[in-house]
């Protein structure tokens, strides 16, 4: 074989290695708080809240959307992912639906300053935050209402939520993760309600 035909050759199949190889580009995601539907002013004065920590599992600490494929193995979708890391989109929709669903608009995020001592405060522990090859969403989350002063949980409890997608469609599986967050917050604003801080 001629030796300028051998360089040809090689420099054609680097070129469609190259061309295989492209990627698809990233499409980037993130959860939607409820729709404030309230026609009038909300009252300010009142217990304030804080909300946090928010704890993830170490799984889902990542930029890729994550779906099980079996009971032990999961997939990263590579080319969709979270604008944001999810546990901060997921700690801000919670604080955004609470603050429509209470009538409070003095809601901090962990860490917040030292001049806040809010008068309830919400921990969440996420353990399960992801879809299934059918596309249902699974949310397992506790949490617990506690008093600041004096470490005093008033409120306690622990809840999985399913969300069905329909499919394995990536916007479809975040409007579905949206959707169990807003059921998650009105459990929590139900707690809070029932440790003393009064609501709609």
């Amino acid at each position: 074989m001629h030796p300028l035909f051998k360089i040809y050759m090689t420099g054609l199949c680097v070129v469609i290695l190259a061309g295989c190889g492209v990627t698809k580009p990233s499409r980037f995601y993130l959860l939607t708080p409820i729709e404030d539907s309230r026609t009038q002013e909300m009252a300010t004065s009142g217990p304030t809240l804080g909300i946090g920590p928010v704890t993830f599992p170490p799984y889902l600490d990542r930029p890729e959307i994550v779906h099980r494929s079996g009971d032990n193995q999961l997939q990263y979708a590579g080319s969709h992912r979270w604008a944001e890391p999810l546990k901060t989109t997921f700690s801000r929709t919670l604080v955004e639906n609470l603050s429509i669903m209470l009538p409070i608009d003095r809601i901090s995020m962990h860490p917040w300053p030292r001049s806040t001592r809010p008068d309830y405060q919400v921990t969440i522990d996420v353990a399960r935050f992801e879809a299934d090859t059918g596309g249902t969403v699974i949310l397992v989350a506790g949490w617990e209402v506690m008093r600041p002063d004096d470490r005093t949980i008033v409120e306690r409890d622990r809840k999985t939520y399913s969300e069905a997608a329909g499919r394995l469609d990536y916007p479809a599986i975040v409007a579905a993760q949206s959707r169990a967050v807003e059921r998650l917050s009105r459990d929590i604003a139900d707690s809070i309600r029932r440790a003393g801080l009064r609501g709609s």
